[in-house]
């Protein structure tokens, strides 16, 4: 109650005893008038009806304003709650008006603010589903917050286990160390790991520490799958490690041997031809090392397929062309087994690079007066090419490692005949390049036979 209305209920409350005072000592001693004692009786009475009046309007206005006032704390605890938005309507000359309109104005910029912050956590959210890298969130109380798709495919499992410890979610060891430390040193990690599921993965994990502020942050983990990337770059290594080891015995022959021949032999016709004879063939199959080489450095960049519709008997005859003085020297009775009118849809360049090489196998390691045969079969969906021979056939032990670069079988087998050990290795590479399959069939001393599956290409 204001203190204006206190001093008028005062002097209201004063006026009215006074006039009853009045009233009744001028009935007592003066003797007047019954009508004098009436009056202070009536002064009496109106200033007790005033004061009851007064009092009864100042409890229903506190009344009132103790409504408005509970309307207007659960509206501020709804906000708090963030529950209905629902504006408080009061009118311009209640003394909460503009009490009422702050608190609207605010609900309306929370309402705002609420909208704006969902619509770009969606945004964040979907971001992270889109992310190739595994994802996970966690807060300062070590619960996840969330988690994305990819992280699940990596672990093989669903992390997005939202309010739950990280540590009863994750099942790997080092990860878990690597977060706890960034924790402990507010400091971004970083290492690569190893995880065992379905066999073993080499994961590149980073944990980032971000501050939010003095008692709030978050934890980023971000994880990459570089099983193949690293079996790919140690490929590489192996590669041009295997390839400077074989480039090296050419090179040193004919440089030792021109050394020789410059040196005076040149004077012995004898020597000097065997000598020469022997930088031809070191420098053959300096050439041929070369070749197969850049054939596989190029595979990585000839993946796009350029089909066409040909002849495969043509096809065959034109590569066997190649390889007829190797077929000469040896005697080898090559058989072609594939019908005149046979067409096929596919990549030619990718497919002669099969076949020669294969063809390139079957003559090397084939006996003198042997046999070489060229099928082809056609399936409901696909197409096979068969190429046998009689030669000195692959152990059973050593099949699964053929198509490996660089890789010979038995070197006391096959001393003596040329070969750089990249040939079956394009053929692996350009095969699968062409969605297709290859398989081996080989016995001591028997021969072998490879047979490639391509899908049946349409134009």
């Amino acid at each position: 109650m204001k203190l204006k209305n206190y001093v008028l209920l005062y002097c209201l409350t004063c006026l009215g005893l006074v006039v009853s005072v009045i009233g009744y000592d001028w009935y007592e001693g003066s003797n007047f008038d019954s009508q004098w004692h009436s009056l202070g009786l009536y002064s009496l009475v109106v200033s007790f009806v005033l004061t009851s009046l007064y009092f009864g309007y100042d409890l229903w206005q506190q009344k009132r304003q103790a409504a408005e006032i509970k309307l207007l704390n659960d509206k501020l605890v709804d906000l708090l709650k963030e529950g209905a938005y629902h504006h408080v309507i009061l009118k311009p000359s209640d003394p909460y008006y503009q009490l009422a309109q702050s608190i609207n104005a605010i609900q309306s910029k929370q309402k705002r603010f609420v909208k704006n912050f969902v619509r770009q956590q969606r945004g964040y959210f979907s971001l992270l589903e889109y992310l190739t890298s595994g994802v996970m969130l966690i807060d300062q109380d070590n619960l996840i917050y969330t988690a994305n798709h990819a992280l699940n495919e990596i672990f093989a499992k669903d992390l997005n286990q939202k309010q739950s410890p990280y540590y009863y979610v994750l099942d790997n060891f080092e990860l878990i160390q690597l977060i706890e430390q960034a924790i402990r040193t507010k400091s971004d990690q970083a290492k690569e790991i190893k995880h065992h599921q379905d066999g073993e993965k080499l994961l590149a994990v980073q944990v980032r520490y971000i501050p939010l502020s003095k008692h709030h942050f978050l934890i980023m983990c971000l994880v990459d799958d570089v099983t193949q990337k690293r079996k790919l770059e140690q490929q590489q290594k192996d590669f041009l490690a295997n390839l400077s080891h074989e480039l090296k015995t050419p090179i040193t022959s004919i440089s030792g041997f021109s050394e020789t021949l410059l040196a005076g032999a040149l004077s012995d016709q004898t020597v000097s031809r065997q000598f020469v004879e022997i930088i031809h063939r070191e420098s053959k199959e300096l050439a041929e090392l070369i070749e197969d080489g850049l054939s596989l450095a190029r595979i990585e960049d000839d993946r796009a397929l350029n089909l066409t519709s040909f002849n495969l008997y043509a096809f065959c005859n034109a590569s066997l062309d190649s390889f007829t003085k190797l077929i000469f020297e040896k005697q080898i009775k090559v058989k072609l087994e594939v019908e005149p009118d046979l067409e096929i849809v596919c990549d030619q360049r990718k497919l002669r690079h099969i076949l020669n090489n294969l063809l390139q196998n079957g003559l090397r390691y084939n006996r003198s007066e042997g046999k070489l045969t060229i099928k082809a079969n056609l399936l409901a969906n696909e197409w096979q090419l068969i190429v046998s021979d009689t030669g000195i056939g692959i152990e059973k032990a050593e099949q699964k490692r053929i198509f490996e670069r660089f890789y010979r079988v038995d070197q006391s087998r096959t001393k003596a005949i040329a070969g750089t050990g990249l040939g079956l290795a394009v053929v692996k590479e350009y095969v699968e390049l062409l969605s297709g399959d290859i398989s081996l069939v080989s016995k001591p001393n028997k021969g072998s036979t490879f047979t490639v599956t391509l899908p049946r290409f349409e134009l």
